[in-house]
């Protein structure tokens, strides 16, 4: 690999996962307690197609070197010592891997490490531990890869066991769904081999022994395996949000029964995943059933967050999710003297309201979160403010926030001033839309009171609640000192009587 005596983005680290499925590179770079991704690149390679004889066939090695070649160019102005590049099952398989992992470290310039089984499910474990560290109940994680399928328990960051098992979804697509078998054949046979696999190897080990011990834990599922079938079946109507049994049953009943054609494609299905996919449902089924899982939910993190965890991240407990808001309110240079302002209204607001929260203190945190960044879109443009920052916040990298509650914080964002955003709360579970839909009340009434942005024009509140009537009382005089705010006020009482919500005003 060509490189420079001088590297411009000297803070960046690169992680390489060379898979049996794709090879995968991320960068990233250090930010407060975490670090952000600033670039990914995939390319399917399929190192382990066409294994035969315990050999890496030479069309897979010249597909991962010339893949290799093409990330080669992108890591030119990082420097060596900061790119970290892994092997694992096909690698760790082949008799000629030797070969493979020489030539590609004279491509790259740098030492490819091939890793065990048992690491790489601790450094998949780590980098879900890192995105939800809020949350330190038992967790089991599940990562189906192109050769095997890692498993790894363990309490909020510390892993307890970890395991990894020799199946997979390209060797078990070559297997069951090659062109001279049914699929309705190969699915089920593809299923039982999972299932005989998991059972001889977990049966005896300390994941299934840990998890017997325990009488309540979440199961989290990476890579884009689970990713895939999650999205297929939010496409179809089956899952919300998680993948459950229920689910995956409607799904298998779809492949084996209705016969699908997957080639031809599927809502939600990706088509350079086509071909594995079925393989992939079969293993990820096996899982739920020998581990007796009802709900899964998908985490958008892979080995490669592991590694940045493992260089990156101090060993240190950190609210990351507030890390990750005070980071991006400072990064879009929102106006920080502002959302403290709207922060401190919002969070007594939300106090008198305790009645409608029975100590829901999610629903805090999405306030206060809320209310930090409402300002965020100021920075691309003052018009239609709140519909840049929702859009930043949804896409943005935010460690900690799982997809779901980010489309959730840039909804409220979204919400906070102008029409109010009622059928968009219909996308969730009725019981959650009631609660956002309050949530965003409070958020608005929040932004109009403070619309002097200054200390010494805060009111005194005075706020009843009691089903959907909102009383306000803001003090003898106060409204008609603040016309603008007095007339948005106004305004706003249709706006939330649009959500349901009878809101009034006393003084």
């Amino acid at each position: 690999m060509k490189t420079t005596s001088h590297y411009p983005s000297e803070s960046a680290w690169a992680a390489l996962d060379l898979g049996s499925n794709s090879f995968h590179l991320l960068l990233a770079r250090p930010v407060g307690a975490s670090f952000i991704i600033v670039e990914r690149l995939k390319e399917k390679v399929q190192l382990l197609a066409g294994f035969n004889a315990g050999r890496i066939q030479l069309e897979a090695q010249q597909r991962g070197l010339g893949c290799l070649a093409r990330f080669a160019q992108r890591l030119s102005s990082v420097d060596p010592a900061r790119i970290k590049v892994m092997g694992t099952f096909a690698l760790r398989q082949a008799d000629n891997a030797a070969e493979f992992t020489a030539a590609a470290q004279r491509v790259l310039g740098v030492p490819v490490d091939v890793i065990d089984g048992e690491y790489e499910a601790k450094l998949i474990y780590r980098a879900v531990a890192h995105q939800a560290s809020h949350d330190t109940d038992p967790r089991l994680v599940i990562d189906i890869g192109g050769g095997s399928t890692e498993f790894a328990v363990g309490n909020g960051r510390d892993v307890a066991a970890a395991e990894s098992v020799n199946i997979g979804c390209v060797s078990y697509k070559d297997l069951h769904f090659n062109a001279d078998m049914l699929q309705s054949i190969g699915y089920p046979a593809a299923k039982q081999m999972a299932i005989t696999a998991l059972t001889e190897s977990l049966c005896a080990g300390a994941v299934l022994q840990t998890i017997k011990r325990w009488s309540n834990y979440s199961v989290f599922g990476t890579s884009g395996t689970i990713e895939s079938i999650q999205t297929v079946l939010a496409a179809n109507g089956w899952s919300r949000g998680a993948i459950t049994a229920e689910a995956m049953a409607r799904l298998e009943a779809a492949i084996v029964e209705d016969r699908w054609v997957i080639e031809a494609g599927l809502p939600g299905l990706a088509p350079d995943r086509a071909d594995i996919f079925p393989a992939g449902v079969a293993i990820l089924s096996a899982c739920f059933e020998v581990l007796s899982i009802e709900r899964l939910e998908h985490v958008d993190v892979s080995l490669l967050q592991g590694i940045m965890c493992e260089n990156l991240v101090a060993d240190v407990e950190v609210d990351l999710r507030e890390d990750s808001v005070v980071q991006l309110a400072r990064r879009f240079s929102a106006d920080s003297a502002q959302a403290q302002r709207v922060r401190k209204c919002a969070a007594d607001l939300f106090r008198q309201s305790a009645t409608w929260w029975e100590g829901d203190t999610q629903c805090e945190d999405l306030l206060r979160w809320a209310a930090t960044l409402h300002e965020l879109g100021v920075q691309v443009s003052a018009r239609h403010y709140h519909r840049h920052g929702a859009y930043i916040v949804k896409h943005a990298e935010l460690p900690g926030f799982s997809s779901h509650l980010q489309s959730v914080l840039a909804l409220l964002i979204r919400g906070h001033r102008r029409s109010m955003p009622g059928l968009a709360f219909q996308a969730f579970d009725p019981q959650l839309a009631h609660k956002l839909l309050r949530l965003v009340g409070l958020l608005r009434l929040a932004v109009i009171l403070q619309r002097s942005h200054s200390d010494a024009d805060s009111p005194q509140l005075l706020l009843t609640v009691d089903d959907n009537e909102v009383q306000l009382d803001c003090g003898n005089g106060w409204l008609a000192a603040h016309p603008l705010s007095h007339r948005e006020l106004i305004v706003e009482q249709r706006q939330q009587a649009t959500a349901g919500i009878q809101l009034i005003l006393l003084s």
